[in-house]
C-alpha cells in the first residue's frame, strides 16, 4: 500500500556533493496527471514524485524529477531520460514512459531556463549553464535520483538505463563517453552529440536558401523534390516501388538539377530554379570550409525534404517562422547578442566557435572502452528522413568506434561502408549477425538501428514508432520496443539482431495500425522476402547492405 507519509518524508533530503535538497515529495495518484507544462499522462499505478533543485556552480540551478513507482509497480530498476533542444523544463512524456513500464524514471530541465527548448539566447554570458546542458546536469540527475531511490525503497536499482533522443541522444552519448560507470544500458536516439558542428549545419541551411529571394525552396517544390526522389531511388534503395520513402537513401544520387525550370520558363511549383537547385545541392552536401573545402558536417540525405516536423520548410523559417537560423542559441554565446548569420565565417568562425564550446557541448571520442569494458551496453537509433540531426554523423560515428575497436586511428572515407565488414555477414539473419554485422568487438556492446522514412526522433512516412515516442504505444515487449530490448540485452545477454517498427494510421495510435516494417542493425538492412503482405514486418530480412561511401567530416571538425 503507497503512503503518502514515506514519500513525504523525503522532502528536505540533501543530496550528493551538497549540490542541492530534495524541494517536494508527494504521492500522485494512479489516474490523470496533468503536467504543469501542459498535457495529461496515464500513471498506472501511484508514484511518488521527487522534486529536486541542485546547484553544482553559483550560476547553476537544476531542476530534477524522479517518479517512484509504489509497491509492486516498480521493476527494480532505475530510468535517467534525456531533454530536446536546449531543455529549459521537465520532460512530463519521459516520466510518464518510464513508470509506464514499471522503472523508477528521473528526468531534468538541464539547468537552462529562462532558455527554452527551441532558443537557447537567454544564456549569452552564462558559460556554467553551457557546462550545465552540456553534460553536468544529466549526470548530476542520475547521481541525485539513485539517491532518492535509494533513501526510498532503502535499496539501490538492480540495473540502471538512459533514454533519449536528439538533445537527449547527446545526453546518452555524454554519457556512455565521460560517466560510463552510471548506466548499464543506453539507448541513444539522433543524438545531437556533435553538437557545435550540427548547429553549423542547420545555419548552413538556412545560410543558403536566403542568399538570393530565388534560393528559398517553398513547401510545394520541396513535396516535388521528394515525389521526384521516391521516384527514381525507391527501388534503388533496396525497397519497394509503392514504398513513401527510402530505405537505404545512401544508395540514391538523385541531382535537383533534373527538376530545373527551363530558361524560358515562370517560376511554377513544378520546377526549380537556377538558385534552388544550387540551394538544395549545398545542403545534401553540408557545410564545407571554404578555403580549404574541407566537410565540417555531412547535410541531410534524399528523401528528407519534406513529410516530417523538423523538415527542410521548418529549417529555412517557413513553417517553423523564424528571421534568423533555428537553434542558433550557441551562435549568441560564442560571439554576442548582435551576432548576424549573416556574417558567419566558416573558416574563422568555425574554429572560434569549437575552441569555446566544443570541449563542454560535443561528445564525438569514439573510444567507448571503459563503458564496454564494465558490461555496458548501447543502442542508437536514427530516423533515415531527419533533416534536423543528419543521419549520416551518426553513421560517422559508429564506424569511428568500430575503427577504434578495430585499432586503427582512423578509416578512410572512401572505404566506409555497408560492404566494407561483409566479410563478417552470412545469409539473412545468420549467426553471424549476432555481431551486427561491424566487428565482433563493437557488435558485443553497440548496435545502431536505421529507421527508413523516419523524421526527427519520430514522425515521418516510414513506420516511426518502436519505443522512442513517449509514452510507447506499441506492445511493451523487446521485439517492438528497442528499450525493452536494451534491457534483455544487458540482463539476459540477448543481442538484438531486429526490431518491428510501426506506422500508424496519420501517426495517430488510436486510428489503427498502417503498416510495420523490420529494422535491422547497422549496416544490415530490410528486404522484403517476396511472399506476403508488403506492409508486415514479418515477410521481411535482415540481409547484407550495398556497397555505398559514407561522407565523413575532417578530422578538425571532430572535436
Amino acid at each position: 500500500m503507497a503512503r503518502a507519509a514515506d514519500c513525504a518524508a523525503l522532502a528536505g533530503v540533501t543530496l550528493p556533493g551538497s549540490y542541492g535538497t530534495v524541494t517536494d515529495a508527494t504521492l500522485v495518484p494512479a489516474g490523470n496527471f496533468a503536467a504543469p507544462t501542459g498535457g495529461s499522462y496515464d500513471i498506472p499505478a501511484p508514484v511518488c514524485r521527487v522534486q529536486a533543485t541542485l546547484r553544482p556552480s553559483p550560476d547553476s540551478d537544476i531542476k530534477v524529477e524522479v517518479w517512484l513507482p509504489q509497491g509492486g509497480a516498480w521493476n527494480g530498476r532505475y530510468l535517467g531520460t534525456g531533454n530536446g533542444g536546449y531543455a529549459g523544463a521537465i520532460s512530463y512524456g519521459a516520466l510518464a514512459n518510464g513508470v509506464q513500464l514499471g522503472f523508477a524514471t528521473a528526468n531534468t530541465d538541464m539547468g537552462t531556463a529562462p532558455a527554452t527548448s527551441l532558443n537557447g539566447q537567454p544564456l549569452i554570458g552564462r558559460p556554467e549553464k553551457w557546462i550545465d546542458w552540456g553534460y553536468r546536469a544529466t549526470h548530476l540527475m542520475t547521481v541525485a535520483g539513485k539517491e532518492v531511490l535509494q533513501a526510498h525503497y532503502g535499496q539501490g536499482s538492480q540495473y540502471s538505463y538512459f533514454s533519449g533522443c536528439s538533445t537527449g541522444g547527446s545526453q546518452a552519448l555524454h554519457e556512455a563517453q565521460q560517466f560510463p560507470e552510471d548506466y548499464d544500458g543506453i539507448l541513444a536516439g539522433a543524438p545531437a552529440n556533435n553538437r557545435t558542428h550540427l548547429h553549423t549545419d542547420i545555419l548552413w541551411d538556412f545560410d543558403v536558401t536566403h542568399r538570393t529571394p530565388d534560393s528559398l525552396i517553398p513547401q510545394d517544390k520541396l513535396a516535388l523534390m521528394t515525389k521526384a526522389v521516391l521516384g527514381a531511388c525507391a527501388v534503388r534503395s533496396g525497397g519497394l516501388p509503392n514504398d513513401p520513402y527510402l530505405t537505404d537513401p545512401r544508395l540514391c544520387r538523385w541531382d535537383p538539377g533534373e527538376l530545373q525550370c527551363a530558361e524560358d520558363a515562370s517560376d511554377t511549383s513544378q520546377c526549380l530554379l537556377p538558385a534552388q537547385v544550387e540551394a538544395a545541392r549545398l545542403i545534401y552536401d553540408g557545410p564545407r570550409n571554404p578555403r580549404t573545402g574541407r566537410l565540417i558536417y555531412a547535410g541531410p540525405k534524399r528523401g528528407s525534404e519534406s513529410g516530417s516536423t523538423f523538415d527542410w520548410a521548418a529549417l529555412q523559417g517557413i513553417t517553423v517562422p523564424s528571421d534568423i537560423p533555428q537553434f542558433s542559441g550557441l551562435f549568441y554565446w560564442a560571439f554576442g547578442p548582435n551576432w548576424d548569420w549573416r556574417s558567419f565565417d566558416y573558416d574563422r568562425d568555425m574554429g572560434l566557435l569549437d575552441d569555446l564550446l566544443a570541449a563542454v557541448l560535443n561528445a564525438n571520442d569514439p573510444n567507448l572502452s571503459r563503458f564496454s569494458d564494465r558490461g555496458g551496453k548501447l543502442i542508437g537509433f536514427h530516423g533515415y528522413s531527419d533533416a534536423l540531426v543528419p543521419t549520416q554523423d551518426f553513421i560517422s560515428y559508429y564506424e569511428r568506434v568500430v575503427a577504434h575497436d578495430r585499432g586503427k586511428e582512423e578509416v578512410p572515407a572512401a572505404s566506409i561502408g555497408g560492404d566494407l565488414i561483409s566479410g563478417v555477414i552470412q545469409g539473412p539473419d545468420s549467426p553471424a549477425d549476432d555481431d551486427s554485422g561491424a566487428s565482433q568487438k563493437t557488435g558485443q556492446y553497440f548496435r545502431l538501428f536505421l529507421a527508413p522514412g523516419m523524421g526527427h526522433c519520430s514522425g515521418g512516412p516510414g513506420p516511426n514508432q518502436f519505443g522512442n515516442v513517449q509514452p510507447a504505444a506499441v506492445p511493451a515487449d523487446p521485439e517492438h520496443n528497442l528499450l525493452l530490448s536494451l534491457q534483455r540485452w544487458v540482463e539476459q545477454g540477448v543481442a538484438p539482431r531486429r526490431v518491428t517498427a510501426t506506422k500508424f494510421v496519420g501517426d495517430l495510435p488510436a486510428s489503427g495500425i498502417a503498416a510495420t516494417r523490420t529494422l535491422c542493425p547497422y549496416p544490415r538492412v530490410a528486404r522484403y522476402s517476396g511472399q506476403g503482405d508488403t506492409n508486415d514486418a514479418a515477410n521481411f530480412t535482415c540481409v547484407r547492405a550495398s556497397r555505398t561511401d559514407n561522407p565523413t567530416p575532417a578530422p578538425e571538425y571532430l572535436r
